[in-house]
């Protein structure tokens, strides 16, 4: 598509390439933007492949930003790479001359030293997370007023779960990612301009809400006492528990090492697998010390040791009775492993993983939306994504007689709701533009999991109007 000569020209700087900052990215590149500056420490791996679609088996051990680099050319567009984090050491050269920052990263830490830089640098900012069911997102002008703090505090300082042991949708980190590269093109319009407010997108309640974002006039980074340099902040995280521990005994599992969510996953498998009543011991490392014993308990079984091991914790865990203690086979490590952000999901587990390996549903719409809908799906591991040609953005569940569409509504307002298959004739094309398109195919790919996983279609969803 061409882009304006303005968009053409914006330097947006993109931090964190996981399951938001993909999206944000591709929409970006699909609006026209001239340059994009994609910045992220990491390699790809296995479980980050459900979500961050911009990735593939085959680029597994390579660089994120090389491998977005690669799928994001297109003529006009600019790239730059760098395989780091965005912090106080780079921030200068990297947001020099830069239009917009994306916050697209997963740590507190990270997201408070990002809206420091930003404030400091005088470079608009969309702070973007989300986690389980829920994403957020946050307009921030040139210099704050508000910022990221005005309305959270210091996040850091008390630090929340995110999508590695709480884990997430794909549907709903696509979304976000999406409404990033929105707001940031609105922001580009005026980087001074009031903010566009605080956006909560809650997909499980089917709740979608923009709040007025009020600055704060004791601020400690926007506002007159203010002002810190951001080059100061520490963005590192605790390092992990890696002592050296003796071998585990023969029949314990030891998780000692391993990283969430998989400790809880592999608890759950081993416990699955015994009988009514057999006593399960269970070695535990930082990580799964904070969420494996209340992980265990909220499934009914019996916690009857739980004592230090070094910085971790040893646990006896008796094996709750059921009536059928039959269960399927445990799903194989390297499937465990890639859904495992999904599999940990409250109602999902491995049961709902083998629903979308075993479901197939009927796409229908223009692009890009319909391919954003079906990347999706096809990631979070459906087992047969047809795609079909259509005016108007649907989905459907062939021999269920359940569909949906995704439409800009009444006042324009963007949506997804119940609807029939078939087209009636002389039914009009989309009124939202391709951003909004893809915008939508994330949020209808969401819909179909939850029906194909829950059972029955989730209720309508329709974006706000003004900040409430």
């Amino acid at each position: 598509m061409s882009a304006s000569p303005d968009l053409a020209r914006a330097h947006i700087v993109i931090a964190g390439l996981g399951g938001i900052g993909c999206p944000a990215a591709w929409g970006l590149a699909e609006a026209g933007v001239g340059r994009l500056t994609l910045v992220d420490p990491d390699v790809v791996t296995l479980h980050n492949l459900p979500r961050q679609v911009l990735f593939r088996s085959t680029d597994l051990g390579r660089r994120k930003v090389e491998a977005a680099a690669e799928r994001l050319k297109r003529p006009g567009l600019t790239l730059t790479a760098l395989k780091a984090p965005l912090d106080g050491r780079n921030a200068n050269d990297l947001l020099y001359g830069a239009s917009l920052l994306i916050d697209a990263t997963d740590g507190a830490r990270a997201k408070d030293g990002l809206n420091a830089l930003a404030v400091e640098r005088g470079v608009p900012l969309i702070h973007a997370a989300g986690v389980r069911s829920e994403g957020r997102l946050l307009d921030v002008p040139a210099g704050g007023r508000p910022c990221l703090a005005c309305i959270f505090g210091r996040l850091g300082a008390e630090e929340g779960g995110t999508c590695s042991d709480l884990g997430v949708w794909n549907g709903v980190v696509g979304a976000v990612g999406f409404l990033a590269a929105l707001a940031a093109l609105r922001r580009l319009a005026d980087p001074r301009a009031a903010s566009g407010g605080y956006e909560v997108l809650d997909l499980e309640q089917r709740r979608w809400t923009r709040l007025e974002a009020r600055a704060e006039a004791e601020c400690g980074v926007c506002g007159e006492r203010g002002r810190p340099d951001g080059r100061a902040y520490v963005f590192a995280d605790v390092a992990a528990d890696t002592g050296a521990r003796a071998p585990a005994p023969p029949g314990v599992l030891d998780l000692s090492l391993e990283r969430c969510p998989m400790n809880l996953l592999r608890a759950r498998q081993r416990l699955d697998a015994a009988a009514n009543g057999d006593i399960v011991e269970i070695w535990l490392g930082l990580e799964g010390a904070a969420t494996v014993p209340d992980g265990v308990r909220a499934l009914g079984h019996a916690v009857l040791v739980e004592e230090p091991l070094g910085m971790g914790l040893r646990l006896r865990v008796r094996r709750a009775w059921r009536p059928d203690p039959d269960v399927p086979e445990p799903m194989e490590r390297q499937d465990l492993e890639r859904f495992a952000r999904q599999i940990v999901l409250p109602g999902f587990g491995e049961q709902g993983q083998r629903r979308l390996a075993s479901a197939r549903v009927v796409l229908r719409g223009p692009a890009p939306g319909v391919e954003v809908a079906r990347t999706y799906l096809a990631a979070a591991g459906l087992g047969s994504v047809d795609v079909r040609s259509g005016r108007g953005l649907a989905a459907s569940l062939p021999g269920v007689g359940v569909a949906w569409s995704a439409r800009a509504g009444a006042e324009g307002r963007l949506g997804v709701a119940r609807a029939p298959w078939i087209e009636p004739p002389g039914q009009p094309g989309p009124t939202f533009s391709p951003l909004e398109g893809m915008l939508l195919g994330a949020l209808l790919a969401d819909t179909v999991q939850r029906a194909l996983i829950g059972g029955q279609s989730p209720a309508d969803l329709t974006a706000p109007g003004a900040p409430a």
